[in-house]
């Protein structure tokens, strides 16, 4: 199994992501680092347990707050609350060295709107919400990844100074982010 963990995190996932399926990668990610790496997995897992409780809550609140922000903007659009996934919390602490306690986009949002236009609009929303944290954004839109990843990525301060990070995409950018351009 280590073997095999192993090699879709090193070969498989890779190639999910550079063929655009995003859902994919992180799925044999999770699932490969769980076998590579088990007591990693064990003790990151127990340390996230921890703070899935008061996550919930505050995806909610936060949800409520930009279906509100959407509305008063006119804007029709999807919104979507989660957790980071397991693997690439992972990543995050083996490359900077950090603790999990200083992963602030350990929780997520992604809008989906209707069109580019729509993107950029609540943006500006969000930013009237909520103080942007300084180099924190980034423009997809403008300048897509080499997979042609596309959407506007922007980290937060919210309430009781926790930091979030929203993605902002159209239907069909988030579609192509998902399963792949093919």
């Amino acid at each position: 199994r280590p073997a095999k963990a192993l090699e879709t995190l090193e070969i498989y996932a890779p190639i999910a992501y550079r063929l655009g399926m995003g859902k994919m990668k992180m799925e044999l990610e999770d699932l490969g680092f769980r076998y590579a790496w088990p007591d990693e997995y064990e003790r990151l897992q127990a340390a996230l347990q921890e703070k899935r409780a008061y996550s919930q809550n505050f995806i909610e609140e936060t949800n409520a707050e930009l279906e509100k922000m959407l509305k008063q903007n006119g804007t029709p659009g999807e919104i979507s609350g989660r957790t980071k996934h397991i693997y690439s919390i992972f990543q995050k602490l083996q490359r900077q060295g950090i603790g999990v306690e200083q992963v602030y986009d350990y929780m997520a949002f992604r809008i989906l709107v209707d069109s580019v236009q729509d993107c950029y609009a609540v943006l500006g929303g969000i930013h009237s919400l909520w103080k942007p944290i300084p180099g924190r954004f980034k423009d997809f839109i403008a300048l897509p990844k080499e997979n042609h990843y596309r959407s506007l990525h922007t980290s937060v301060v919210g309430f009781n100074g926790q930091p979030f990070e929203i993605q902002i995409r159209t239907q069909l950018m988030h579609q192509e982010a998902e399963t792949g351009i093919a």
